[in-house]
């Protein structure tokens, strides 16, 4: 029989952060002595661990002033934490755990960082191999009690893990988490007033819609000052506070105000104007950055800088929206004969980099636009388009191929960005819509792009842009589409920070901007037109994501 513990000791086992005395820090350094003598620990500076608790461990570490209660059971576990973490009274930790600081494990709160194999049914599962993901959690994160965390989890730091939840999926940062299976409540950062608060928001998702569009036209002017600064007297916009200057933010403030018929607060057209078709260079007619130049080796005949390229969508569609245009039409597109064009079409890199193929491609298509609309150019993109049909896959509807590392993500992400300036700018038909659909869907199932805390808008925008469009040729798949619209809408719409907007990678609220917040609002659209219920929003996209096609080619 082990002798009975005076009350003091038995507070401390359950309630470490009481403190410890001289004498108990001397018996608790002996303690952890001994269990790094048993198995492979480390402890930081005045942890504690209960010798109450039941530890196992096949790798233990915990950083500074972190603790295991009595009652806990710490057993088969690979268990990392940072500093402060704290896992409390019978809880049950088992497998492969990564912590970050400030990690709170309520009483009775389970992580199991592995599983049991069963994928043969003459083996009992007792005899087939476990399995090992891990489970990680964030920095600053609360796991309530009785709460569940099964293998292959990861908690995003600053979420909140609710009492009771049952974690299947992973948790994205800032979160609130809960329920069986857990599914999120709210972001932490829209608050109590935020879009997020379904408490306030309709039912239904027509409702919702309406809501969220009624949301963003009241916060537009405050969230546009947000991003914009004057300084020496120049106005002037950041894609978020304290980033480098762009050319890019510019433009994205002038969509944003667009798309509610609107400008930017405290800019006249005129100065929005001038300032745009400052950045075109006359001689080439390409835009490149005057804050991060083309490099010496930079051929501009070939369009070999990528800001060029991007800029002359970016600034020629902003300038559209104000009822101008680009001052300069663009000599580079203009003067590429076709023989040099297919010479570079075919040293594109399909296989390896689609979606910088398809960047190309947009820039080449969208100057020949620019020149036909506003400078008379007899320029015309047959050759282009002649060239488009003869290379288009039929196995896949797209061009390019997938590659080990990234799936369809390259092929998928090309074919938005070439079919945007081309087949959709123009109005003309895709030669294998249905083929693109099939390839399209199945890359939208990839895990990898497709998880709620791993979502960007370059990846949802090049998926829903597509089906989108294909859906103009053909109604294959359309009730598929619609549901996979609908939870796509279900996971972006509470990501909205009030007058802050959205960041480009979804969860990462911290780091709304302006590129994030025009894309993800364009996204939207898109997503309730697929449902057909756009028209609840109140605005639709402008500039460079506009829907409609821009030029009619004669016959």
């Amino acid at each position: 029989m082990p002798e009975p513990q005076s009350p003091s000791i038995q507070a401390l086992d359950y309630m470490p952060w009481i403190g410890l005395s001289e004498e108990e820090r001397l018996k608790q350094k002996l303690h952890q002595q001994q269990l790094a003598e048993d198995y492979p620990c480390s402890f930081g500076e005045d942890c504690f661990v209960s010798p109450q608790a039941i530890v196992l461990p096949e790798q233990l570490k915990l950083g500074d002033r972190s603790y295991i209660a009595g009652g806990a059971i710490v057993r088969s576990t690979r268990l990392v934490t940072g500093s402060d973490c704290s896992i409390n009274s019978y809880s049950v930790l088992s497998g492969d755990i990564t912590m970050g600081d400030g990690v709170r494990i309520a009483s009775h709160a389970s992580l199991y960082g592995f599983n049991h194999g069963f994928a043969v049914t003459d083996v009992p599962i007792f005899r087939q191999p476990l399995t090992v993901k891990g489970i990680v959690i964030g920095d600053d994160v609360w796991i309530g009690a009785g709460a569940v965390i099964l293998d292959g989890v990861t908690i995003g730091s600053h979420s909140i893990v609710a009492a009771g939840a049952i974690v299947t999926r992973d948790v994205p940062a800032y979160s609130i988490a809960g329920g069986n299976p857990a599914k999120l409540i709210r972001s932490r950062l829209a608050g109590d007033t935020g879009i997020a608060d379904y408490k306030k928001a309709p039912a239904t998702l027509y409702g919702r819609l309406e809501y969220f569009g009624r949301q963003v036209r009241e916060q537009l002017t405050p969230l546009l000052e947000f991003y914009s600064e004057i300084i020496d007297g120049e106005k002037l916009f950041r894609d978020r506070p304290g980033a480098g200057r762009t050319v890019r933010a510019y433009c994205d403030a002038v969509e944003i105000a667009a798309m509610f018929s609107s400008l930017p607060p405290g800019w006249t057209k005129e100065e929005l104007i001038a300032t745009l078709q400052q950045f075109q260079d006359s001689r080439t007619g390409l835009l490149p950055d005057p804050w991060s130049p083309p490099g010496p080796g930079d051929q501009p005949e070939l369009l070999t800088d990528h800001l060029s390229r991007y800029h002359l969508l970016a600034v020629g569609y902003a300038l559209e929206t104000l009822g101008s245009a680009l001052p300069y039409s663009v000599t580079v597109i203009e003067n590429m004969d076709t023989l040099t064009l297919y010479q570079q079409l075919d040293r594109l890199p399909w296989a390896e980099n689609a979606w910088g193929a398809g960047d190309w491609i947009d820039c080449y298509a969208t100057g020949l636009y620019h020149n036909l609309k506003s400078f008379g150019s007899v320029k015309r993109p047959d050759d282009l388009f002649g060239w488009l049909a003869t290379h288009c896959r039929r196995d896949s509807g797209l061009w390019g191929l997938p590659t080990a590392e990234e799936g369809w993500l390259q092929p998928v992400n090309g074919f938005y960005r070439l079919t945007r300036a081309t087949y959709a700018q123009f109005g003309l038909p895709l030669p294998y819509p249905e083929r693109t659909i099939d390839t399209v869907l199945a890359h939208s199932r990839d895990r990898r792009f497709f998880r709620t805390e791993v979502l960007n808008a370059c990846n949802v925008l090049d998926v829903v842009h597509p089906l989108w469009l294909c859906l103009k040729q053909s109604d294959y798949r359309q009730a598929e589409i619609r549901t996979w619209a609908e939870d796509m809408l279900g996971q972006v719409l509470p990501f909205w920070v009030p007058g802050r907007g959205f960041a480009f990678q979804l969860s990462r609220q911290q780091d709304t901007g302006l590129q994030g917040t025009e894309m993800w609002l364009s996204i939207i659209y898109l997503l309730a037109d697929l449902c057909g219920l756009s028209s609840a929003l109140g605005y639709s996209p402008k500039g460079v994501h506009r829907l409609e096609p821009a030029f009619t080619l004669s016959v």
